[in-house]
C-alpha cells in the first residue's frame, strides 16, 4: 500500500512539472522579437518589413520540409509515405514559405526517398512565378541530392542558368547583411550536392 501512494506522489510531481513545462513554452513561444507580426497579405509579408534595418540573420524564415512532394507518387498507394506538402511551390510561396527544401536525384527530378515526382525546372518555374508577382520578397533555396542518389550533372550551372538574375552572392557576410542590402537580389541558394 506504501508504494502505492509513493508511485502515485510520483506521478502527480511528474504531471506538475509538465504543466509548469508547457505553461513556460506556450508564454515564451510568442515572447520573440517580431511574434505579434500578422500581415494580411502573406504573398508580400516581407515588403512591410523596414528592409534598411532588418537583418537577414533578425528574421524568422517560414519554411516547408521536402516542399516539392505535393505531386509525388501514387495518389493513395505510395503518396501517403512520401507526400509532405500537399500544395504548389507557388502555393506555398504565396501563403508566406520563405524556405524550400528540395531533394533531387541524378535526373533532376524531385524525389523523397526511391520515389520521384516532376522536374526540378516545375519548381523553378513557381519560384520565378512567385518572384515575378512580389518586389521585395527573399527566398531560401536549400537544394539537396537525396541520400542514396547521384548528384544531377553540372547541377551548380544549371541553378545559374535558371536563377542567375535573381541569385544573391553568398559569403560569409550574407546573413548579416539588411533586406535593403541584398535586393534586388532575393534568392539564396543552397546547393548540398
Amino acid at each position: 500500500m506504501g508504494s502505492e501512494v509513493s508511485k502515485q506522489m510520483e506521478r502527480r510531481k511528474t504531471i506538475q512539472t509538465e504543466k509548469k513545462s508547457l505553461s513556460d513554452l506556450k508564454s515564451s513561444g510568442e515572447d520573440y522579437p517580431g511574434s505579434d507580426y500578422r500581415p494580411q497579405d502573406r504573398k508580400n509579408w516581407m515588403s512591410h518589413l523596414d528592409p534598411q534595418k532588418l537583418r537577414i540573420n533578425q528574421i524568422v524564415w517560414p519554411g516547408t520540409h521536402d516542399s516539392a512532394t505535393n505531386k509525388i507518387g501514387i495518389p493513395l498507394l505510395t503518396r501517403p509515405f512520401a507526400q509532405c506538402q500537399s500544395l504548389s511551390i507557388y502555393r506555398q510561396l504565396s501563403l508566406g514559405t520563405r524556405v524550400l527544401d528540395i531533394r533531387v536525384q541524378e535526373h533532376r527530378r524531385v524525389c523523397h526517398g526511391i520515389l520521384l515526382t516532376y522536374g526540378v525546372d516545375l519548381v523553378l518555374n513557381d519560384v520565378k512565378k512567385f518572384l515575378s508577382d512580389t518586389q521585395s520578397e527573399i527566398l531560401i533555396l536549400e537544394i539537396r541530392t537525396e541520400f542514396g542518389h547521384e548528384d544531377p550533372p553540372e547541377f551548380d550551372k544549371y541553378l545559374e542558368e535558371q536563377l542567375g538574375e535573381h541569385l544573391i552572392h553568398q559569403d560569409d557576410a550574407v546573413f548579416g547583411k539588411t533586406v535593403a542590402e541584398l535586393l534586388p537580389k532575393r534568392v539564396i541558394c543552397v546547393w548540398k550536392p
